[in-house]
């Protein structure tokens, strides 16, 4: 059983964390820090039952015994958690962006160049329902051929 640390539990972690689920990759989450988790473990009772929250990064990955990490908290925190994770040569998932300034981009450079992680930057709207709908409908033939694609993505 792998066991994994998630930093930011919200939507885009929970939608990644049901894929790997899917997998029966025989993963699971022991450890999670967001500052929501009262509401969380309100919201989300049976899947946080056994979960121990932390509030500091360093904290849970003393502690956690974790094999890998996910990150989906704001992204002015990813490059920071990111560097503590790859320093710790685990596994790492990464929501975009990975940094929101070129000094952050610089840093999370540096440690992924002293790191052995593997890492996985995250595009997950290819994954969502919409995107998924869309082209099972351009790839049935519904409405013919294509020859011209426009999308606008209005996220806010």
């Amino acid at each position: 059983m792998k066991r994994l640390g998630v930093i930011g539990y919200g939507g885009r972690i929970r939608h990644m964390l049901g894929e790997i689920d899917r997998y029966d990759t025989g993963a699971t989450v022991v450890a999670i820090i967001d500052p929501a988790e009262a509401r969380l473990r309100e919201q989300f009772p049976e899947q946080l039952e056994n979960i121990t929250f932390y509030d500091d990064v360093d904290r849970m990955l003393d502690e956690a015994e974790v094999d890998g990490v996910l990150i989906g908290t704001q992204c002015v925190h990813h490059t920071p958690y990111a560097i503590k994770v790859l320093q710790r040569n685990l596994p790492l998932f990464l929501e975009k962006p990975v940094a929101i300034h070129e000094q952050q981009l610089a840093e999370l450079y540096t440690a992924s160049r002293e790191s052995s992680s593997e890492t996985v930057v995250s595009f997950p709207l290819r994954l969502s329902h919409l995107c998924q709908m869309t082209r099972e409908i351009l790839h049935s033939g519904l409405i013919g051929t294509i020859e011209n694609f426009q999308a606008i993505n209005n996220v806010p």
